[in-house]
């Protein structure tokens, strides 16, 4: 395994079958992406990023997971939707003036978490 390396683009395009995948992001001006897991985990770091505007990451895991780690100032519009599995928000949950991440998706059978 190679440890993540950070990037500095604005989205987020990854996929993990069958095994792992783990990214670091320090985009200025990140505006979303997707992850993609099945049967696998991916792991999106953007701690280091900033928003300008909002940003949409789209999430799909199928006896998977995928995890986001967020900026504490970030507010998190969690609207994925989980059949047989669950999607867990750690983040302090109240929508406020703060740059807004909009998670959409579906998780079957597996998991989602997003935390600071």
């Amino acid at each position: 395994p190679r440890p993540a390396r950070a990037a500095a683009t604005s989205v987020v395009d990854m996929m993990a079958m069958l095994g792992g995948s783990k990214t670091v992001n320090s985009s200025e001006d990140f505006r979303g992406g997707q992850a993609l897991a099945v049967m696998g985990g991916c792991e999106i770091d953007l701690r280091k990023a900033t928003l300008g505007e909002d940003a949409v990451l789209d999430i799909f895991a199928f006896w998977g997971g995928v995890v986001v780690q967020v900026p504490e100032e970030w507010d998190v519009d969690n609207r994925v939707n989980a059949v047989l599995g669950g999607i867990e928000d750690k983040t302090h949950g109240v929508l406020g003036n703060n740059p807004r991440l909009v998670l959409t998706g579906t998780v079957i059978m597996g998991g989602a978490e997003v935390k600071h």
